[in-house]
C-alpha cells in the first residue's frame, strides 16, 4: 500500500517529529515494535496482519495475511525472531519477525481468541480465548492450562520476571505461577476488571474496572485499594519505568498517582490536563521520562509529567489514536481508527 499525505499539524514546539506515515486501510486494532524497533507489526479490526520492515521515509505495509473475521491483539517473541496474533476465528497464528512467513495456526480453546502475549524472559506464549488461559511451548505444545476464572477473560500480563501470569476477569485478577502453585492466587474484587497492568518492580498490579474505578493491589500481602470518581470505564493505564508512578486515563484527564512506600491509597493524583475529550490511549516510555497521551478528538499530547504540568508538545492527527506504542530508542508509533500509522521520532528537551 503507498504512502499517503495526512495533515499533522504542530501546535506547540516539534519535539514530535514525524518520520514515517503509511494507510493499512482500516481501523488499527494493535501494534508492536519488535524487540529491537527494527520492525512494526499490526493487525486491522478486520483482521489483516501486517509486517512493516522500516520506519524511516522508505517505511512501506507489507500485507502478510489474514485473522477470518477480525483479530484483538499481538505479541511479539522477547528474541524477536516471531510474533503472534489472536483471533476471533479461534485460532492463534505465529509470524516469522523477518520474512512474515505464517509459521503456524492453533486453536487456544474457544471461538474468540481475546490475547496471545509472550513472556518478557522465556520463549513462552500465554493465550487467553473465553474462560481458558494456556501457556504454549516453542512447539506450539501446551505447557500449562487452566479455566478456573469467573468469566471471560478480558486481559492478560506476565509479571516482569515471567515466573506467572496474571489474569483479569469478573471478580478480581488469577495469578498462575506454574510449578510453584498448588492453585491459582486469587485478588478477589467486586466487578469486572477490563485491563491489567503490572508496575515494572513488581510490587502492584493495577487493574481499570468496568465500573469507572482503578484497582490495586499489593502483590505480596494481597492488600488492595479502589480509586474511584473516574468518568468513564478506565481502559487506560501505563507505569512510569522506576515503579513508582502510574498514569490512569477514564476522563480527560490524566491522573497520576504516587505508588511508592505503602502504596497510592489515601494520596491524592497528580492530574494533568490538556485534554478537552475523552482519553484513548495513554502510554509511558518503557525506558524514559515522557508520557504520550490521545483523546477523542484526535489530539496527541506529550508530557514530562513529573517536572511539568503542562504538555511539552501537541499534535493533531487525522483521526483518534487506537495503538499508542514506544519504541526502546524514543520511537513512537501511532495507530489510528481511520488506518494511519505514523511514527514519530521523540527529539531530545533542550
Amino acid at each position: 500500500m503507498p504512502d499517503i499525505d495526512v495533515d499533522v499539524s504542530v501546535l506547540s514546539n516539534g519535539l514530535l517529529a514525524e518520520s514515517s506515515c503509511l494507510s493499512l486501510g482500516d481501523y488499527i486494532i494493535d501494534l508492536a515494535w519488535s524487540p529491537d524497533t527494527s520492525k512494526l507489526a499490526a493487525v486491522t479490526v478486520e483482521g489483516t496482519v501486517f509486517l512493516i520492515n522500516d520506519h524511516g521515509a522508505s517505511a512501506a505495509p507489507n500485507l502478510i495475511g489474514q485473522h477470518a473475521g477480525g483479530a484483538n491483539a499481538l505479541s511479539w517473541r522477547r528474541d524477536g525472531a516471531e510474533f503472534a496474533t489472536a483471533g476471533h476465528d479461534g485460532l492463534v497464528k505465529v509470524w516469522d519477525g523477518n520474512s512474515g512467513q505464517q509459521l503456524s495456526a492453533f486453536e487456544a480453546g474457544d471461538s474468540w481468541v481475546a490475547k496471545a502475549v509472550y513472556s518478557p524472559c522465556r520463549n513462552v506464549l500465554a493465550t487467553a480465548a473465553g474462560r481458558h488461559l494456556k501457556l504454549w511451548d516453542e512447539q506450539r505444545e501446551t505447557l500449562y492450562e487452566s479455566s478456573e476464572h469467573s468469566s471471560t477473560i478480558a486481559d492478560v500480563g506476565w509479571n516482569p520476571d515471567g515466573s506467572g501470569v496474571a489474569v483479569a476477569a469478573y471478580n478480581g485478577v488469577t495469578l498462575h505461577v506454574p510449578g510453584k502453585q498448588r492453585q491459582p492466587r486469587k485478588y478477589t474484587g467486586k466487578g469486572s476488571s477490563l485491563m491489567l497492568a503490572w508496575s515494572p518492580d513488581a510490587n502492584y498490579m493495577a487493574t481499570g474496572e468496568q465500573d469507572s474505578t482503578v484497582h490495586f493491589w499489593n502483590v505480596k500481602s494481597g492488600e488492595d485499594a479502589q480509586m474511584s470518581g473516574f468518568a468513564t470505564k478506565v481502559l487506560e493505564l501505563s507505569w512510569d519505568s522506576s515503579g513508582r508512578w502510574l498514569a490512569t486515563g477514564g476522563s480527560a484527564t490524566i491522573c497520576l498517582w504516587d505508588c511508592r512506600g505503602k502504596g497510592p491509597a489515601g494520596r491524592i493524583p497528580r492530574q494533568h490536563t490538556g485534554h478537552s475529550n475523552k482519553l484513548t490511549q495513554l502510554a509511558f516510555q518503557p525506558d524514559g521520562k515522557f508520557l504520550a497521551s490521545a483523546d477523542a478528538d484526535a489530539f496527541l499530547l506529550l508530557w514530562d509529567p513529573i517536572k511539568n504540568d503542562e504538555a511539552i508538545d501537541e499534535l493533531t492527527l487525522s483521526s483518534p489514536t487506537s495503538c499508542l506504542r514506544w519504541g526502546n530508542g524514543g520511537e513512537l508509533a501511532v495507530g489510528q481508527q481511520d488506518g494511519t500509522v505514523v511514527i514519530f521520532e521523540v527529539k531530545a528537551l533542550a
